[in-house]
């Protein structure tokens, strides 16, 4: 069902879409708390439109020092020229931005990553695991994993579990870690699931209406069904770790969360597009909201002042547009403990490490 063909380099985007809510909710003291002291770690920061630039922006004009993830590190430190540029435009008396190398589809250089934030940096309160890709044909990594459940979901388990003891010593110490997975609206259109028993199914199972993706947006039921998954499994790690932190006695120090940005504008339906996954990404934005508004619910789900919950999930008021609010996934299988406890199991097998809190 629909086409998976390679579309031109040459595609037009993100739609550049009116900011509604971010430049005001941003400098709202009552919308995030003064983070000055934090360290902050944002996966995925590679573009100036991303939502990883604006959740970085956000609470860097908050005070936090922040520590962006890229692949490659000559992008990331243009990103970090920008970001700074902006933040002293605005005013903000903001700590430089840290750029530091990570790969989502290589777990070596997560580790590689971990060891090193560990050696440069003796706190961590703030974590948004927003890296990830949408929509692509089956592309196997080096460690054998789909790209999607890979980059979305395996490296994110792999580097929190790396750098554990930090959180752990951070809360024991300071009382207040937020850790947010960065999930979508596609954990629940359609009834996708996990196949925990192989998370490398080229089609995991789905409800019926996912198969109308293809004509939706393009692609094939399967790249929606594998991108699905992955942002399901976003869900369930974070409401696993959540109940873990409360078995350890840590539930009130941490909070582990996950959230969705709506359909936001930003430069990830143009690269699915480019690989084949879209049929027009930038056609597509036109029904959502900007790339800034949809950052809020990350934001809000790390550093709200009273609204950071452990198990919640934040996303725009209207499901696509809207200001931040906590919600509801519509997914059922987001709250199944049963499953969140076997992917957890099937993720420490996938990166060859136990992750014990």
């Amino acid at each position: 069902m629909g086409s998976s063909s390679s579309q031109s380099a040459d595609v037009a985007g993100p739609t550049q879409l009116e900011d509604k809510y971010y430049p005001e909710w941003i400098k709202n003291p009552e919308n995030i708390k003064d983070l000055s002291g934090r360290v902050a770690l944002i996966t995925g920061v590679s573009t100036s439109s991303g939502l990883g630039f604006y959740a970085t922006k956000a609470l860097a004009a908050r005070g936090a020092q922040c520590v962006i993830t890229v692949r490659n590190v000559e992008k990331g430190n243009a990103v970090k020229a920008d970001l700074e540029a902006k933040l002293k435009e605005e005013g903000a008396s903001a700590k430089p931005i840290a750029v530091m190398k990570m790969d989502n589809c290589d777990f070596e250089s997560v580790r590689s990553f971990a060891e090193e934030f560990k050696k440069q940096y003796d706190r961590l309160d703030i974590v948004c695991n927003n890296a990830g890709v949408m929509g692509l044909d089956v592309q196997m990594t080096k460690d054998g994993y789909d790209i999607q459940i890979q980059t979305n979901h395996l490296s994110h388990f792999l580097m929190t579990a790396r750098l554990w003891p930090l959180l752990k010593s951070t809360a024991e110490k300071y009382g207040d870690v937020t850790l947010t997975q960065v999930s979508s609206g596609a954990s629940e259109k359609g009834g996708p699931t996990v196949d925990t028993s192989d998370l490398n199914n080229p089609h995991p199972s789905h409800g019926l209406l996912l198969y109308l993706a293809p004509f939706v947006l393009g692609g094939t039921t399967g790249h929606w069904a594998r991108y699905g998954q992955s942002k399901l499994a976003n869900v369930l790690f974070a409401n696993e770790l959540q109940r873990r932190l409360k078995a350890a006695g840590l539930g009130e120090k941490m909070k582990s969360s996950s959230c969705h940005p709506g359909l936001a504008a930003t430069n990830l339906q143009i690269t699915t597009q480019k690989g084949g996954g879209m049929k027009d990404g930038a056609g597509y934005q036109k029904g959502g909201q900007s790339c800034a508004d949809g950052s809020l619910p990350l934001v809000m789900a790390v550093a709200h002042p009273t609204l950071c919950e452990g198990g919640a999930y934040y996303g725009p008021a209207e499901g696509r547009t809207g200001a931040p609010i906590k919600t509801t996934n519509a997914n059922p299988m987001a709250y199944d403990e049963a499953v969140a406890k076997a992917l957890w199991e099937a993720s420490e097998k996938a990166v060859g490490e136990e992750f014990k809190l």
